[in-house]
């Protein structure tokens, strides 16, 4: 199992190191592309650079924090929340968290580390006093799903992404 990792919080200054997790992440997203007409999946490096810039904007936010799981000092697995306002349809009572992004190595993946992840994700946000957590993921990445089921999660929100038809399409 994941007794060897710990679990620490970081800020802006440990971005770099979330670079090959991030490239894993990327990697899977290729794995279950779902295809999507005249909508390619950019490269990985063209991928970081658009990710790196978004969790530093993300994490100048007030209470998102960035969570790593190291193996002996090693970054083996992230996740990265911050918070938005309240939803105006559904009672999120207040503020809910989003999680961004949660990557574990593929060698450490089944042996508790997304799990202990995310245990940290909510012992965060129980301290902000934030009860709801949104996490999005590719429609076609079955294990994800299928992962955050298993934590108690249901599909809440279903987004459409495609080409804008050309005129009087």
């Amino acid at each position: 199992m994941a007794e060897d990792i710990l679990i620490v919080k970081a800020g802006a200054e440990r971005i770099q190191h979330l670079e090959p997790l991030w490239k894993v992440l990327h990697s899977r997203h290729l794995e279950v592309d779902p295809g999507l007409p005249g909508i390619p999946i950019r490269s990985q490096e063209e991928a970081w650079d658009g990710r790196r810039r978004l969790y530093a904007a993300w994490l100048a936010e007030q209470d998102a924090f960035l969570l790593i799981a190291e193996q002996r000092g090693r970054p083996v697995g992230y996740a990265l929340t911050h918070l938005h306002e309240a939803d105006e349809s559904w009672d999120t009572r207040g503020r809910f968290g989003v999680l961004e992004s949660l990557s574990v190595l593929p060698e450490l993946r089944h042996r508790g580390v997304g799990r202990r992840l995310m245990s940290a994700v909510y012992d965060e946000l129980r301290r902000l006093k934030v009860a709801v957590l949104d996490i999005g993921v590719v429609a076609t990445n079955e294990s994800a799903r299928r992962f955050y089921e298993r934590q108690g999660f249901a599909p809440w929100l279903i987004h459409y992404l495609g080409v804008i038809p050309g005129p009087g399409g």
